[in-house]
């Protein structure tokens, strides 16, 4: 059996039983920590539960419909203040997947703002049409803008450099340019878009009607987190891996083996082992189905998975001092995604962007994003949720067709789904299903008479999939931090437990970037640690 890649998925038997480090978890930040570590010349091991890579960031068939698992959209790596720019370029990855453009950030219509806007690439671009649309708030618009595009690229830059907040002369430099961030380091980003742009609710939907691929609440949404993504996606503009997420997880995967890294599928890390002193020292797994009991050993460990989960792998007196940190951390948002194959391409009804972000007529704020998961606790009514459509037939996605492969996505909980026998699940699927499309239709005629093929995914699917707890999608949620900014941000890939990291997106902000980022990071922090503990 082999996955995607071709990698074959048993133990070969030249396997090692001795490493440099240990990577739990095939995700896209376990890939690029694995990558990174073995790249350095560290003897490395990448343990995964499933049947191959990537985690969230892969493509499956569901009939003749190729489905993009999770990725609706990055900003560029080429850009050199993009978090996942030094990661990909020091593993070789950057130009192994073709990164497609995507065009205008989204299509907005309905809600606050009514007939459609379009928010277009380039800050000069995006500047010029929001003030067309929204002239009276030019000066506010402008400071927005300008705050976003000196907080992109100051931030993006600080993040090439791992030692910036800790050294003072590159920090004095980094930050000569970040008084937008120094002031507004604490704020939410309701509280951004009320100094700039005051009470007009259009307005804010208009920069940030895509809020759900973060929070679902921009008075718990962290001012300087939008800023870097939102701001990214504006100055370099969107980007899709051609062929789906699968490729880069492939390439990264290749990236690592090229290394002399080693990759071990279905298999399950059930124990952290620890020494007498309190380090770790290697890891037991088994096979995906329990039973099999393998021991190997490294004092470098680094996990893709959630802390929740990786407690459970630890000794009881060490589990504590490793969940302190997290102990009043909420998690993330989860979302339900709706892929749906069309007879025709979604152009013939009116969907020309990639992106188009519905906005319900019963939203009169940007704060009214906070209700939309509830709506799915019942089976589905006249109020629908905003709808994020992802039209990868209006870009050359490689996702073939026909069937053109059309998403929708939406903030959901798994509480809408908890308690459910398999019957009753199965039919409240299938009616919001239904539901959404019914609610696209009556925006864009014609467009249900072309569904042929539809796959609904659920808070409660991520859940089962990734083994992520409550169906989280972004790790924790995007507070903004108490602590003032030179104690640098909140999450950190680094834990209570010396030699034990975290590569994914709670070791960051979420998203593809930030996972890329907490796994570049996580090897840097892994092999400091390991050069100190060899002396």
């Amino acid at each position: 059996m082999t996955d995607a890649a071709g990698v074959e998925a048993r133990t070969p038997p030249s396997m090692s039983n001795q490493y440099d480090a240990i990577v739990i978890g095939a995700g896209l930040g376990g890939l690029t920590a694995a990558a990174t570590l073995a790249k350095a010349g560290c003897r490395t091991l990448l343990i995964e539960r499933n049947y191959g890579v990537g985690g969230a960031a892969s493509t499956y068939k569901a009939g003749d419909v190729t489905i993009e698992a999770s990725l609706h959209e990055t900003t560029d790596p080429h850009s050199p203040t993009d978090p996942k720019h030094a990661a990909l370029a020091a593993l070789d990855v950057t130009d192994k997947v073709q990164w497609i453009a995507a065009g205008s950030i989204y299509d907005v219509r309905g809600g606050p703002i009514g007939p459609s806007f379009v928010l277009p690439t380039g800050i000069s671009a995006a500047r010029d049409a929001l003030v067309d649309r929204f002239p009276s708030l030019r000066v506010g618009i402008n400071d927005l803008l300008g705050d976003m595009e000196r907080i992109t690229t100051s931030i993006g830059t600080l993040s090439q450099h791992q030692g910036a907040l800790s050294d003072p002369l590159l920090t004095i430099d980094a930050l000569k340019d970040l008084g937008p961030a120094v002031t507004g380091w604490r704020r939410s980003l309701s509280q951004q878009l009320q100094r700039t742009l005051g009470d007009n609710e259009a307005a804010k939907c208009a920069i940030a009607a895509n809020m759900l691929f973060w929070h679902d609440d921009p008075d718990g949404l962290w001012w300087i987190l939008f800023a870097l993504a939102q701001g990214g996606n504006i100055a370099s503009g969107i980007r899709f891996v051609h062929g789906g997420s699968q490729r880069l997880s492939n390439a990264l995967a290749k990236s690592m083996r090229g290394a002399g890294g080693q990759l071990l599928l279905r298999r399950t890390v059930t124990q952290i082992l620890f020494d007498d002193s309190g380090a770790p020292v290697g890891v037991v797994h088994e096979g995906k189905q329990g039973g099999d009991p393998v021991e190997v050993r490294a004092p470098i460990v680094v996990s893709g998975v959630a802390p929740s989960i990786m407690a459970s792998m630890l000794p009881a007196g060490t589990r504590e001092r490793f969940m302190a940190p997290y102990a009043s951390s909420p998690l993330s948002i989860s979302l339900f995604t709706a892929t749906f194959g069309m007879a025709q391409p979604p152009a013939h009804f009116g969907l020309g962007s990639y992106t188009t972000m519905l906005l319900p007529e019963w939203m009169r704020s940007l704060a009214d994003y906070r209700r939309s998961a509830d709506l799915l606790a019942a089976m589905p009514g006249e109020a629908m949720p905003p709808l994020a459509i992802a039209n990868y037939s209006a870009i050359d996605s490689g996702l073939g067709g026909p069937p053109y492969t059309l998403s929708v996505i939406g903030v959901d909980r798994m509480a809408n789904w908890h308690g459910l026998d398999a019957e009753s699940y199965e039919a409240k699927r299938a009616a919001w299903k239904q539901a959404i499309i019914q609610s696209i239709d009556r925006t864009y005629p014609g467009f249900a008479s072309a569904v042929e093929t539809s796959v609904f995914n659920t808070a409660a699917s991520i859940n089962s999939y990734l083994g992520a707890p409550q169906g989280a999608v972004y790790g924790f949620a995007p507070l903004p931090p108490s602590t003032p900014i030179w104690h640098g941000p909140a999450r950190t890939p680094r834990t209570a437990i010396d030699r034990l990291f975290l590569s994914s997106a709670y070791g960051g902000y979420g998203g593809y970037s930030g996972s890329i980022w907490s796994g570049a990071t996580a090897a840097r922090q892994a092999l400091a640690a390991l050069s100190v503990s060899k002396k």
